[in-house]
């Protein structure tokens, strides 16, 4: 053996057992050395790839693998390297596309389709990511890290039961497993057990009091079982021991605000994940709007789901007050609503793209959700707002015209729900089966109307009586349609928030049928909404109930008819 050869031996040997003492930036400099002198070797480039990845040097990774790969383009452990360090830099789309072509060479390779599985997750693929994990398992019956990964997905989407047997086979093999045993206390949450999962929980976070995890999922399933104080002292924790910690700061927001706690919610809700970059690259160099009075352009622009975007227009007029000029931006997919929030007090242009933005020389941004931290405001400031939206002229006069048909009363309907995030469980616990409207369906002297477009307003939905419900859906085109529809309705029963926002900005009367678990927004009052004083709220008496809320609609129903 060559001599030359013989000392890279030594130095490949002696790299990796720095690199297996966790002595990185020293194994780093022996497998450099080596590169140097041999840049082909494939043991060093592999090798020194997770050393990059290890210390966060993600481009050197690439770089690294990248070589592999086209040194053995058969070769799919190489290619499963180069995906994984492609997730961990964010370029989720190229990393799947490299992981396919390695489970395409090796269909036997778990950790090729584990690593897949983790880019259709990122990519928002929640139903593909668990057939990939799911694959792993079966070629990989004891990899831990894709029963984890499978549980995590199917929290995610719900799915309680499938994760508890993802959760239980590694707890199986390692009963103290701290991932493992957080979520499947979550899972025990989902199925609706929630003082179990809070026991389960508190467990762990005993155990494992550095485990910011279980001091997450604990403040979450606190606040679903409305335990306020409880929920802000474990995401406090969770921020203690990762100080950036998003989904953490955005816990102690909902706590604070679902208390009525505004002056300092607003604050806390600023920390919220989705705040700093929804207004894109366009803007990036705008100024933040800190409230202060100034001659110039305010551009305001959308943020998260279409109903929290209705919900804090009302507060575009007091800031107009403040500015010569408001320019709102909905671009994306809150376009939609570009049409009636035209019509919203202090707007004077509403743009759907932002380049079509012209400020001038002075410019300022907000997000339409930070308004009322910018503003100060409290909670006497919005409640009882009243009417503050109304749909198009021309809108609501081809409206009246084409329901005119439709005999009165009149109540609109709206039962499907999609959450907007990648949490498919929001879905599931929002979502009401059609017999809950069993109490509106039996009155036959009234008109129902289903009010969402496209797929989810379809009426066979309600099987037998599906032609009791009139179907206008080719009909609503955006908002504006949707808010000119409500507005010739008397009633309007919905699961579906963002056509309960739209209805409170109008001032209609509006049922809001929501879950147990609801969102901060609904909690101020057990039955009203000070947002909209129009609205009556019917919530589960307890987790997943629904027979509750039917019970109670059905009362409310002979009521109202009478």
């Amino acid at each position: 053996m060559p001599a030359d050869a013989a000392d890279e031996l030594v130095l490949l040997g002696r790299a990796f057992e720095l690199q297996q003492a966790g002595r990185l930036p020293e194994a780093e400099a022996l497998y450099a050395q080596v590169l140097a002198a041999n840049p082909d070797d494939p043991t060093a480039l592999v090798n020194a790839g997770a050393v990059a990845l290890a210390r966060g040097d993600y481009g050197l990774a690439i770089a690294r693998f990248e070589r592999v790969v086209r040194l053995a383009p058969s070769n799919a452990p190489a290619r499963s390297n180069l995906g994984f360090a492609l997730i961990r830099a964010g370029r989720d789309s190229e990393a799947l596309a490299v992981l396919d072509r390695a489970v395409a060479l090796n269909g036997n390779f778990a950790q090729a389709h584990n690593n897949r599985g983790i880019a259709l997750a990122r990519l928002d693929r929640m139903a593909e990511a668990m057939i990939a994990f799911e694959r792993a398992l079966s070629l990989d019956p004891q990899y831990l890290e894709a029963a984890l990964n499978l549980g995590d997905q199917c929290n995610n989407a719900g799915d309680a039961d499938r994760a508890a047997i993802a959760f239980d086979r590694v707890l199986t093999l390692q009963p103290a497993q701290r991932d493992a045993l957080t979520g499947r206390a979550f899972a025990q949450a989902l199925s609706g057990d929630l003082a179990g999962a809070i026991g389960a929980l508190e467990t762990v976070t005993t155990k494992h009091p550095a485990h910011a995890p279980a001091w997450q999922t604990l403040g979450a399933v606190r606040n679903w079982a409305w335990d306020h104080a409880g929920a802000e002292l474990a995401f406090e924790h969770a921020l203690r021991l990762v100080p950036d910690h998003a989904d953490a700061q955005f816990g102690i927001a909902s706590t604070l605000l679902a208390r009525g706690d505004f002056e300092t919610g607003w604050r806390a809700f600023e920390r919220r994940p989705d705040r700093g970059g929804e207004s894109g690259p366009t803007f990036a160099r705008t100024p933040i709007w800190d409230g202060t009075p100034f001659p110039g352009t305010l551009v305001v622009y959308g943020e998260q789901g279409f109903g929290d975007v209705v919900q804090f227009a009302r507060f575009v007029a007091p800031a107009r007050a403040r500015v010569d000029r408001v320019v709102l931006l909905l671009d994306g997919y809150r376009a939609p609503l570009a049409p009636l929030l035209a019509s919203l007090p202090g707007v004077d242009e509403v743009v759907t793209k932002p380049t079509d933005v012209r400020g001038g020389s002075a410019i300022a941004r907000a997000s339409i959700l930070s308004l009322p931290f910018h503003l100060g405001l409290a909670d006497d400031d919005f409640s009882a707002a009243g009417r503050y939206l109304s749909p198009p002229a021309e809108r609501a006069a081809a409206w009246r015209a084409r329901i005119a048909t439709v005999s009165a009363p009149r109540v609109g309907l709206a039962w499907s729900v999609l959450a907007r995030d990648a949490h498919g469980f929001v879905t599931r616990h929002k979502s009401v089966p059609v017999s809950v409207f069993a109490p509106v369906l039996a009155a036959r002297e009234i008109s129902l109307v289903t009010l969402q477009p496209g797929p989810a307003g379809d009426p066979a939905a309600f099987g037998a009586d599906a032609p009791r419900i009139v179907d206008m859906r080719a009909a609503i085109a955006d908002f504006a349609d949707t808010a000119a529809l409500i507005d010739t309705l008397d009633l309007v029963i919905s699961a579906d928030t963002a056509v309960a926002h739209v209805a409170g900005a109008l001032g209609k009367p509006v049922w809001l049928l929501d879950r147990f678990n609801a969102c901060w927004r609904w909690r101020l009052a057990a039955t009203t909404s000070p947002w909209y004083p129009t609205m009556r709220i019917f919530r589960q008496h307890r987790f997943g109930d629904w027979n509750s809320v039917v019970h109670d609609l059905a009362d409310a129903f002979v009521r109202w008819r009478a």
